[in-house]
């Protein structure tokens, strides 16, 4: 139960940059079309290795698994989310999420690098 509550704590970050970011750059309408969704790209994996790097510090162990996992949340909301935007699913939107999952595990493997070290189990 205590990593459900921390996976919905980090998972507030890259909805919110998932809704908003789009939105303000499609208002202010500052770069055109074909780096417009390089630059989405480029800020969601930079999203997705902060929030493996923040579920890597709260896991004990194994940062991988709960990276791969958190990825997997983060795709199936995004996979969701495109059905209600009427997003075409094809070989580039499997790359793109595929992309998102691995930075959140790379993330995640960082992240558990940051614990302090009274937290960590030390054997004897």
């Amino acid at each position: 139960m205590n990593y459900i509550i921390n996976y919905l704590k980090v998972l507030i970050v890259p909805c919110l940059v998932i809704f908003f970011f789009p939105l303000i750059l499609a208002i202010l309408n500052l770069i055109g079309l074909r780096s417009f969704n390089i630059l989405i790209l480029i800020i969601m994996i930079i999203t997705s290795i902060i929030s493996g790097i923040l579920i890597g510090k709260k896991a004990i162990k194994k940062g991988y698994i709960h990276g791969l996992i958190f990825g997997g949340i983060l795709v199936l909301l995004m996979f969701l989310l495109g059905f209600f935007g009427s997003t075409p699913h094809n070989l580039n939107s499997l790359i793109y999420y595929l992309i998102i999952v691995i930075a959140t595990v790379i993330g995640s493997m960082i992240g558990i690098g940051f614990k302090p070290i009274d937290q960590e189990k030390t054997s004897p």
